[in-house]
Formats: structure tokens, C-alpha cells, sequence
């Protein structure tokens, strides 16, 4: 099973059930939520590519949270509760409250199941996990470029404290991931989204991704969300090039919709069947 955890800011409560992608909104059970951004452009993300190969749909834990906390201390004590009855072969973290509380309970969580998930973050949870020095722990990071300053260094809380003598200099990718690595502050796999996308493995690039170029991209919220969610859903899938698959798709998508600054990440989301379904017969 794909477990996917976030919190979204527009409804209350926790929410807890198998997702779906519906006329460009993601729907849980009975509710459905807008598809704007964040854990919700992500989740519906990974409904689309699982329900493109047949696969089980990915049970999401949300809980809503408009910057309190309530929502992540609801989605957290679920899964402390309860992740081991749902058997996850994946979990992904994204949006949340970071508190820091929860990153060691967490792991010994995972930790104590019979079977080992892979562990995906983004957002939130890759805040989380690298300001309690649990990075490396997890398999796979997702931050886009200006996330790998934060990755990078090993004292900032935040993004947003990312110390001077890093944010001021010009420090290429390869440099600033491998600060990163050195210091444990990412996952064993770190794909970093922008305008050039890269994958690195345990500290070397092992690809990038170049094209389709669509600058217009960089301008919509959500495009890196998506590729969390797919990269998700096709390494549950088992797929060996879940990430290089998961980044050329979503260049795919913005060139097949032919994408402006004005373009909605449910626009994208709703053309995820057919890029998939071209990247594959490239692929024969």
C-alpha cells in the first residue's frame, strides 16, 4: 500500500481513506478537496498514476491544519497508532506542521514494523526529518533548488534561516548537495526539481533531466508537488526509473498542455493519464 501523510488548510479534522482524482478534485471517501497546491495536488498525483497502471489506490492521512498544529498532532497520533495495520510498501510525508517531537517517534514507527517501507518526504516532512537528523533514514527527498540550500546546511531549522555565508554565495548543485550528504542532511536518493532537474545517489548525480524546457513551469504552484506524488505512486509500482520517469513526465505535461504562468495544477494533474501513456511508447 501507498500511504500518503500531509495536512491540508481547508477542511476540518482528520481525514483518512483511499484516494481519487475527480473532475480536477481529489476526493477521500466521501469528501472532495480543490486541487490548488501542496499535499492535495500531491495526492491526486499519485491517484492518477495508480489508477493509470491498476494499482491499489494510495490511502491518504490527512489532517487540517492552518499553522496550529492540530491537524499534524491528529495525523501523527494515527499513525502511531495504526500505520502498522495498514501494511504501507511506501509512505510519503509532505505539508505538515514540522514539530520535532515527532521525527524519532516516527522512524520508531517505521522501525518496528515487520516490513519496511520506503520513506519519501517532501515539504514539511523533509523539514522535519532533517531538522531532527533523521534525513538520512529515508530513501528519497524531493526539495527543488533553493530547499537544497536548507538541505545544505546543517544548522538552519528552515528554509527561511538558511545561514549567509551559503544563501549569498554561488554555490553550484553539485556543491550544495554534497554539503548535504556530508552532513546526513538529505535521503540516500535526492531529486531536486528545477529548471534543470538532477538525481543524485548517495552523494553522486546519477541523472538529469534537460527537457521538455518549459520555463512557463517554474511560475505555476504545485509542479513539484506533482512529481512527488507521481514519483511516489510509480516507485510503489516498483518501477527501477520511478524518479527519471516522474520528472520527464511532468515536463511531458506542461508541453502537451502547453502550459503559460496562468495555467492551474489541476489542469496538469487532469493530463497525467495521456503523458504517461506517451512516455511509455517512447519507452518501447
Amino acid at each position: 500500500m501507498l500511504v500518503l501523510i500531509g495536512t491540508v488548510p481547508n477542511k476540518s479534522g482528520l481525514h483518512i481513506g483511499s484516494a481519487s482524482a475527480v473532475g480536477g478534485n481529489l476526493k477521500i471517501g466521501d469528501t472532495e478537496f480543490p486541487v490548488e497546491r501542496g499535499t492535495a495536488a500531491m495526492a491526486a498525483s499519485a491517484a492518477m498514476i495508480c489508477e493509470f497502471y491498476g494499482l491499489q489506490k494510495p490511502l491518504c492521512i490527512f489532517g487540517a491544519d492552518s499553522g496550529d498544529g492540530v491537524g499534524t498532532n491528529m495525523m501523527f497520533h494515527e499513525v502511531f497508532e495504526n500505520l502498522d495495520k495498514y501494511d504501507p510498501d511506501v509512505v510519503t510525508l509532505h505539508y505538515m506542521f514540522p514539530k520535532v517531537g515527532y521525527g524519532g517517534p516516527f522512524i520508531a514507527k517505521v522501525d518496528s514494523l515487520k516490513k519496511r517501507p520506503q520513506l519519501i518526504a517532501d515539504a514539511g516532512g523533509m523539514y522535519l526529518m532533517k531538522t531532527t537528523k533523521l534525513a538520512d533514514k529515508f530513501d528519497v527527498f524531493t526539495p527543488d533548488q533553493g530547499e537544497l540550500y536548507f538541505l545544505a546546511d546543517e544548522m538552519a531549522p528552515h528554509p527561511l534561516y538558511v545561514r549567509e555565508e551559503i544563501a549569498n554565495k554561488n554555490l553550484t548543485v553539485a556543491s550544495l548537495a554534497g554539503l548535504a550528504y556530508n552532513n546526513k542532511n538529505t535521503a540516500k536518493t535526492t531529486v531536486i526539481k528545477g529548471a534543470i532537474d538532477y538525481i543524485y545517489r548517495d552523494g553522486a548525480k546519477v541523472n538529469e533531466v534537460t527537457g521538455p524546457n518549459i520555463p512557463a513551469m517554474e511560475a505555476i504552484g504545485g509542479t513539484g508537488d506533482t512529481i512527488t506524488g507521481m514519483l511516489s505512486a510509480l516507485r510503489f509500482k516498483g518501477d527501477p526509473d520511478a524518479d527519471l520517469k516522474a520528472l520527464t513526465i511532468n515536463r511531458l505535461i506542461g508541453e502537451r498542455i502547453g502550459c503559460t504562468p496562468a495555467t492551474q495544477i489541476s489542469e496538469f494533474i487532469k493530463a497525467i493519464p495521456e503523458a504517461v501513456e506517451e512516455y511509455e511508447k517512447k519507452s518501447r
